[in-house]
C-alpha cells in the first residue's frame, strides 16, 4: 500500500503533460506564422489579428489545463482521504484482517498479529498454511481453492499461535483484484472461547441424553426407552420370523436388605447386579431398569433354551457372590420369569404380562429360582 495513486490518474497526468508540450509547439509554430505574415504583409492589422488569435487559444487551453488538475487535485485528495480512513478502521478492528497474494501474506493488521503472537515482518514471510495445524494442511489448500473460485463461505480451522498454543479460528475472505491477479483479502476470528462453550454444552447434552435413557446407579437402560427399543425388535422378530426372549427378574427381600443395612447397602446390591446382568448376557441384548428393584432383558433372536440356560446361570452367580454389610457376609438372591415371542404375546404389552406372570410362579414357588411362562399361569 505504499503507491496510492490510482493507475487511472497517473495516466491522466501523463496526458495533461504531453498536451501542455503540444501547446507550446502550437504556440511557437503561429508565433513563427505570424512573423512571417509580418514580414510580408507588414501589416499592422495582420499582427494584432494574429496576437488576438493567439492570446485566445492560449487563455482557453491554459483554463481547460487548470480545469484538469484541479479534479486530479480532488481525486488524489479524496483517495487519500479513503485510504486514511481504511487505515484507521483496519488498524482499530477487533478482527484479524490479511491479504494473501500468491498464497504469501503480504499484510496483516494488528489484531491479526496479537492473535497469533507473531511480528508485523514475521506475518509477511508466512503463508496460511504456516499458521494451521499440520494436519488441517489438506482443508486449507481446498478452502484457498473454493474462495480463488469465488465462494466466500466462513470455514473454522486449528490455528497455531508463534508460541505453540492451539486457538479455534473463523475465516470469511473474499476475492479482488491486483494488476490483473487474484488477491485474497481475509478476515479471521479467534472463535476459542465460543467453541469450547459450544463443546461444553453439545458434552452436557449428551450427558442429559445418556441420564436420560440408563439409570446411574447400575447403568443399564431405564425404563423410559424401553418402548422404543422392544417395538423396534418386535418389528425385526416379525420381519425375519425371528423369536425374542422377555426376561423379568426382582431381586428377593429386597426391601429388608435396605431395612436392615441401609439405602447406601442396597444401592451397592443393585449395582452389583447390574455388572452380573451385563456379563451373562450378549452385548447385542437391552437390559433395563425396570424399576426399583425389579429389571428386565429382552434377549433378541435368542431361544427360550438359550435364555433359560443364560438366566439360571445369571440366577446362581448372584447366589454365589457375598455383600459384606458389617461385620457378616450377606447372600441376596433373585427371581425371574421368562415369555417368549411370538408363542406367549405378539405385542410388547403382552410378552410383559407373561414374564410378570412366569415372574409372580417364580417368587410364589419359594423364590430364587427362574420359570417360564405357561398359558396355565394365567388362571392361577
Amino acid at each position: 500500500m505504499a503507491d496510492t495513486t490510482h493507475p487511472d490518474q497517473a495516466s491522466e497526468v501523463q496526458r495533461l503533460q504531453a498536451e501542455i508540450a503540444r501547446l507550446n509547439k502550437v504556440v511557437n509554430a503561429l508565433m513563427d506564422r505570424a512573423e512571417r505574415s509580418t514580414s510580408a504583409h507588414n501589416s499592422d492589422f495582420g499582427k494584432f489579428q494574429t496576437s488576438i488569435l493567439l492570446e485566445e487559444q492560449v487563455r482557453r487551453r491554459t483554463a481547460e489545463l487548470e480545469a484538469a488538475f484541479r479534479e486530479n487535485e480532488r481525486i488524489q485528495g479524496a483517495l487519500r482521504e479513503s485510504e486514511a480512513r481504511f487505515r484507521g478502521l483496519v488498524n482499530q478492528s477487533l478482527v484479524g484482517i490479511a491479504i494473501i497474494e500468491d498464497g504469501w501474506i503480504t499484510y496483516a493488521n494488528p489484531k491479526l498479529v496479537e492473535m497469533l503472537g507473531y511480528s508485523v515482518e514475521e506475518m509477511e514471510h508466512l503463508t496460511l498454511l504456516d499458521i494451521a495445524i499440520e494436519s488441517e494442511g489438506q482443508i486449507i489448500s481446498a478452502q484457498l481453492h473454493r474462495r480463488l473460485q469465488g465462494n466466500a463461505d466462513a470455514f473454522l480451522f486449528h490455528g497455531r499461535r508463534k508460541d505453540g498454543s492451539i486457538i479455534d479460528i473463523e475465516s470469511y475472505s473474499s476475492m479482488t483484484k491486483k494488476d490483473g491477479k487474484a488477491v485474497l483479502i481475509g478476515m479471521m476470528i479467534d472463535v476459542t472461547k465460543r467453541v469450547r462453550a459450544e463443546r461444553k454444552v453439545l458434552a452436557l447434552q449428551d450427558q442429559l441424553r445418556e441420564q436420560a435413557i440408563r439409570d446411574s446407579l447400575t447403568g443399564l437402560y431405564n425404563r423410559l426407552p424401553l418402548n422404543e427399543f422392544f417395538d423396534r425388535e418386535l418389528q425385526r422378530a416379525e420381519r425375519y420370523r425371528q423369536s425374542i426372549s422377555v426376561v423379568m427378574g426382582d431381586l428377593d427381600h429386597f426391601k429388608v436388605v435396605n431395612d436392615t443395612y441401609g439405602h447406601q447397602a442396597g444401592d451397592e446390591t443393585l449395582r452389583v447386579f447390574g455388572d452380573l446382568i451385563r456379563q451373562s448376557y450378549r452385548a447385542s441384548d437391552i437390559p433395563c431398569r425396570y424399576g426399583g428393584e425389579e429389571f428386565l432383558i429382552l434377549l433378541p433372536d435368542m431361544s427360550l433354551e438359550q435364555a433359560y440356560r443364560r438366566t439360571e446361570h445369571l440366577r446362581a452367580l448372584l447366589e454365589a457372590t457375598p455383600f459384606v454389610y458389617g461385620a457378616a457376609p450377606v447372600h441376596v438372591t433373585v427371581s425371574f420369569g421368562i415369555a417368549i415371542f411370538p408363542e406367549n404375546g405378539r405385542t410388547r404389552e403382552a410378552l410383559i404380562a407373561a414374564a410378570d406372570r412366569a415372574l409372580y410362579a417364580a417368587k410364589h414357588g419359594g423364590r430364587n429360582q427362574v420359570r417360564v411362562y405357561s398359558p396355565a399361569m394365567s388362571i392361577e
